[in-house]
């Protein structure tokens, strides 16, 4: 399974996507040879998603939530950094492999640990996922005209002021992320 995954991530890298077919090509196999290892595209899909994962440092259990949340966030940046291509394609397809779900647990744990309503966990790792996905994309071009200096000033500085780094606009994010969840529990626990 770890060829196949392997496999997947390299043609995804070098042409964007991954079809069984060429799939089976890539790793010089008959597509009937790789259908007796996976069921489809979504499988395989999950299976480089667990590779990208296994690729971290294991969060280990009972730690702060906030170490947690904070850990999971800055590795997922960095993994996905590396593998941008793939990103669309693991964003739109459901977790199957319980050792990908896995990688989430002590996170889940410290979080119910320190109070979290149980509701709100899958949405913690929601907002951890998309910050991920967003850092590893960086910032896009913005649009610069003299027509929006003259016309949109607080945008215009934004631009002229910020220049992206990957590891500034993690911890900024990770302070977010962290400082918004503390609002939210401060919120929602019982005096």
């Amino acid at each position: 399974m770890t060829r196949i995954a392997d496999g997947a991530i390299e043609l995804v890298e070098s042409t964007g996507d991954v079809q069984m077919v060429q799939l089976a090509r890539h790793l010089g196999v008959a597509p009937s040879s790789l259908y007796s290892h996976v069921t489809g595209r979504a499988e395989v899909i999950d299976l480089a998603r667990l590779r990208l994962l296994e690729q971290m440092e294991p969060i280990g259990p009972g730690r702060d939530w906030r170490e947690t949340v904070a850990s999971l966030l800055r590795q997922l940046t960095a993994v996905y950094a590396g593998h941008r291509r793939i990103l669309p394609l693991i964003f739109t397809t459901s977790f199957t492999s319980e050792r990908a779900i896995a990688v989430y647990e002590p996170m889940f744990a410290a979080l119910l640990e320190a109070g979290f309503e149980p509701q709100h966990l899958r949405l913690v790792v929601a907002a951890d996922e998309a910050q991920a996905f967003g850092l590893a994309q960086g910032l896009p071009a913005p649009a610069m005209s003299d027509h929006i200096r003259q016309t949109l000033p607080a945008y215009t500085a934004s631009v002229d002021h910020s220049r992206y780094d990957l590891a500034t606009a993690t911890e900024f994010s990770v302070a977010m992320v962290i400082n918004g969840l503390s609002a939210l529990k401060a919120c929602t626990t019982p005096q």
